[in-house]
């Protein structure tokens, strides 16, 4: 026996299920975890509000590099870029305004231990992490364990050490929100996406598995730097 099915669903089953079909495919402005997706943002090794340079001779950035709304970018060559280049165009733009909604995002969350000393020779499990003003590494950070890790700077990040990824932790999942500007000095080794509010410097021989956005400023490049993607 044949039954005819009505052709229009009553509004509040309609309404049920939408919610059903939002809380199943979640929010896409949120990534894995609960912390901020980066979107356009995340295929970029550099992305700069106002210009991008490098010293060079050598340098190498393996991922996309921007610059919006300025439009300078200087040193290519010699440096090199494996991606794409964008710069004061449309999708520089789209990945800058994604950039700030995961900022703003990360700058959100509610902090679960406050930062009170450098990090350096400290090994710390997946968490918020806080401080009202800098936060210096200074030595060997340890990350272990999966799951997210997020460092709030309300002012700069200085970083002078290496971090260290242990037991399952990943470079992808480490998030550094800085309130002003983040330096990686001479031969550091940098894990984790660095949001810096203003800009980011590298000094030589920094290297950085992660990616390096600044907002409002520039990214400075010096000497034998190296920036590849999680």
């Amino acid at each position: 026996m044949l039954v005819n099915l009505p052709r229009t669903i009553p509004l509040p089953f309609a309404a049920a299920f939408a919610v059903l079909l939002l809380a199943a495919c979640g929010d896409s402005s949120t990534g894995p975890g609960g912390v901020p997706s980066l979107g356009a943002a995340q295929t970029y090794g550099v992305l700069a509000g106002t210009a991008v340079s490098c010293v060079g001779p050598v340098g190498t950035i393996s991922a996309d590099v921007g610059v919006s709304p300025g439009s300078a970018i200087t040193g290519f060559p010699t440096c090199t870029i494996s991606g794409t280049q964008n710069i004061a165009n449309a999708t520089a733009g789209t990945a800058q305004g994604d950039l700030t909604t995961a900022y703003n995002g990360l700058k959100g969350l509610a902090c679960g231990t406050t930062i009170s000393a450098d990090l350096g020779g400290t090994t710390l499990a997946p968490g918020v992490y806080c401080s009202a003003s800098s936060i210096g590494l200074t030595g060997a950070l340890t990350l272990s364990g999966s799951g997210n890790y997020v460092f709030q700077a309300g002012s700069g990040l200085t970083v002078a050490g290496s971090v260290v990824l242990a037991n399952g932790a990943d470079a992808k999942n480490v998030y550094w929100q800085v309130g002003s500007s983040a330096t990686l000095g001479t031969g550091s080794t940098m894990k984790g996406n660095i949001l810096a509010l203003s800009s980011v410097t590298f000094n030589a021989n920094a290297t950085l598995l992660g990616r390096a956005l600044a907002r409002n400023g520039a990214l400075s490049l010096g000497s034998n730097n190296t920036i590849t993607l999680p």
